[in-house]
C-alpha cells in the first residue's frame, strides 16, 4: 500500500528517527501533542490544552517526554509581557520596595561612582549575598503587599489559575503568595513555575510547601531557566520509570529503595543512557552468577558495558561470542566454553574493589 499526503498551506515535519520507535508505546495526548506543537512551535499553554482538550499538566507533561525522547527541544520564551505590563515593570523598578532583590539593586547603584574596579567588586560581593538570602526562604508578602502585586501584575492571575489547575485545588492566600515569591523575588518564568508544579503532580506531590523547597533548591544549584528545569525532570521522570522497571525485575514489592540503589539506576539511566533491554540483560546474568538480585554486581556488569562502549543487548551479545573465540583458539585443549568465563574476566577487578570499599 502506498500514501500520497495532499498537502495544502501546511507541512508537518517530524524527526522520524525518534518519533516513529515511540510509536506504539505514546500515548494520544502525547501525540496529540506533539502534531500540534510541530505545527505551531509556539504556543500558549492555556490556549493550547485548552484546543487538545486535556490539562495543562498533561500538555507540559508530553512536551517534557518528546524533549527527553530527543524529538523536540524547548527554547524559553523571554517576551513574556505585553506593552502595558512592560510599562508598569519599568515603573517598578524606579520604585522602592522592601525585597531583598530592589535592596541590592539601590546597593549596585550606589557604587556607580566608584572606579570601575571597586565598583565590580562591590557588585560581586553583594550579588553572593542575595544569592545566600534568596535561597534562604521566600519573603512573606503582607495583605496589601498582594493586593498591590496583584493590581500591577493582571497576568499572575493567569499563571495563578493554570497552579490552581494542575494541583487540583484552590489555593488560599499564603499559597498564592509563594507563587508571587517563586515570580517577584527568584525571577522564575511563568513556564517554569507550571512545569515545576506538573512534575511534583506526577511525583504524588500537591504541597505548596514541598514545591516551594523544590524551587529554592533548584535556584540554589543553579537551574533558573525552563530549558534547563525541563532537562532536570526529564531526568528525573526517566529515573523514575526505571526504578518501576527495576523494583519489578528484583520483586522488590513495598521494600524502599536506599539511596545507594536509587544512585545506580539514576547512573544506568542518564550518564550510561542503558535501556530496559539492557538493564534486563544484566539483571538475568546478575542472578545466574551470585543466584540473588544484588544491585552491586548488576552494578559492575553494566559499569563495564558502558566502559567497553555497549550500547545494545547485540553488541554484548557480540563481545561474548568474540571472546569466546578468543579463548578457543588459545586453548584448543579446552572442549566448551560458558559465557560465565566471560563475565568472570570481565567483573573480577571492578567486583573486587566495590567489595573491598
Amino acid at each position: 500500500m502506498k500514501i500520497i499526503p495532499c498537502y495544502k498551506n501546511k507541512i508537518i515535519s517530524l524527526p522520524a528517527e525518534t518519533v516513529l520507535p515511540e510509536l506504539s508505546t505514546a500515548t494520544r495526548e502525547e501525540l496529540a501533542v506533539l502534531i500540534a506543537i510541530t505545527a505551531s512551535p509556539e504556543f500558549d499553554i492555556s490556549e493550547l490544552s485548552a484546543k487538545l482538550n486535556i490539562t495543562e499538566s498533561t500538555l507540559i507533561s508530553a512536551v517534557s517526554a518528546w524533549t527527553r525522547k530527543g524529538a523536540v527541544t524547548v527554547l524559553e520564551s523571554m517576551e513574556t509581557h505585553t506593552e502595558g505590563e512592560k510599562k508598569s515593570v519599568s515603573k517598578e523598578n524606579t520604585e522602592e520596595k522592601k525585597t531583598p532583590v530592589t535592596a541590592a539593586a539601590a546597593e549596585r547603584a550606589s557604587v556607580e561612582n566608584m572606579t570601575d574596579t571597586a565598583a565590580q567588586t562591590a557588585v560581586n560581593n553583594n550579588v553572593k549575598k542575595v544569592a545566600a538570602l534568596r535561597t534562604t526562604s521566600l519573603p512573606h508578602y503582607s495583605t496589601d503587599e498582594t493586593a498591590s502585586y496583584l493590581e500591577r501584575n493582571p497576568s499572575f492571575t493567569s499563571l495563578l489559575d493554570s497552579c490552581q489547575m494542575i494541583l487540583g485545588k484552590v489555593f488560599n492566600t499564603a499559597e498564592a503568595t509563594i507563587i508571587i515569591g517563586m515570580v517577584d523575588h527568584l525571577s522564575l518564568s511563568p513556564e517554569y513555575i507550571m512545569l515545576l508544579f506538573a512534575h511534583a503532580k506526577n511525583m504524588g506531590k500537591d504541597s505548596i510547601r514541598y514545591i516551594e523547597k523544590m524551587a529554592l533548591s533548584l535556584f540554589d544549584r543553579g537551574i533558573l531557566t525552563y530549558a534547563e528545569l525541563i532537562e532536570e525532570v526529564s531526568a528525573k521522570e526517566a529515573a523514575a520509570e526505571m526504578e518501576n522497571y527495576v523494583r519489578k525485575l528484583f520483586g522488590l514489592g513495598r521494600r524502599a529503595l536506599i539511596d545507594s540503589e536509587r544512585e545506580m539506576i539514576d547512573r544506568w539511566t542518564n550518564e550510561f543512557k542503558m535501556s530496559r533491554e539492557m538493564i534486563a540483560k544484566a539483571y538475568e546474568i546478575t542472578v545466574s552468577k551470585t543466584n540473588e538480585a544484588s544491585f552491586p554486581y548488576m552494578n559492575a556488569v553494566i559499569e563495564n558495558w558502558h566502559k567497553a562502549g555497549y550500547g545494545t543487548v547485540d553488541e554484548v551479545l557480540s563481545a561474548e561470542e568474540a571472546y569466546k573465540r578468543d579463548k578457543e583458539s588459545k586453548d584448543a585443549s579446552r572442549s566448551s566454553f560458558t559465557t560465565d568465563e566471560f563475565y568472570e574476566a570481565a567483573l573480577k577487578r571492578s567486583y573486587e574493589n566495590m567489595s573491598n570499599g
